[in-house]
């Protein structure tokens, strides 16, 4: 039973994991300048008159990567993008939770951050306006479609994060922006996808 239950079990502890922000085991996070994100003509090489581009011709990153920055000009966001969600990548920036998409899949790439550090600026953003996910195989912009605060267990946030029919970024940051601490609300940011390399996950 264990052996069947064990990939669920583990997706589960993860998304508790990341809603309390708890401390799991570390990585060895790369340095912030060892990452460069790909050139729009490198990846007009590799994707088709759809512009899908191959999962083969992906190198996915591994835990404690940085694997892209996030960007909203509007507001001065700027911060790197690391694949896993421990507390020490955290510190350093955004945290993609590994149970979710990467940009550029169908479904909802989760991305949480401290509310004392980058996103905290996420209190300034608004409807209508574009974060870029900059990544190693392509260069993304996502729409806001939706601002709220919402319990870090609402029914209808854990719905959106396992959704699988639209291509989705979801941020989030405890709230209120100025706490210091553990919370329970979260300040979520609903955008969608604009334009970008669409992964192909069949080929």
């Amino acid at each position: 039973m264990y052996v069947i239950g064990k990939p669920v079990i583990q997706f589960v502890t993860s998304s508790i994991q990341l809603f309390l922000l708890a401390d799991v085991p570390t990585f060895d996070a790369q340095k912030v300048e060892d990452f460069t994100a790909v050139k729009d003509e490198e990846v007009q090489t590799k994707v088709n008159e759809n512009n899908e581009l191959p999962s083969s011709e992906l190198d996915y990153p591994v835990g404690g990567q940085q694997y892209g920055r996030i960007l909203v000009s509007k507001i001065g966001l700027d911060v790197p993008l690391y694949f896993g969600d421990t507390e020490e990548l955290l510190r350093l920036g955004a945290g993609q939770f590994m149970g979710s998409v990467y940009p550029g899949e169908q479904g909802t790439s989760l991305i949480g951050g401290h509310n004392v550090d980058g996103f905290g600026k996420l209190a300034m953003i608004n409807i209508g306006d574009e974060i870029q996910i900059q990544t190693t195989y392509g260069n993304y912009v996502f729409t806001v479609s939706n601002k709220e605060v919402a319990n870090k267990d609402d029914e209808a946030i854990n719905d959106r994060i396992y959704q699988r029919d639209n291509r989705t970024a979801l941020l989030y940051t405890c709230y209120p922006i100025d706490s210091l601490g553990m919370t329970d609300e979260r300040l979520f940011i609903t955008a969608d996808y604009t334009s970008g390399p669409i992964i192909n996950e069949n080929e």
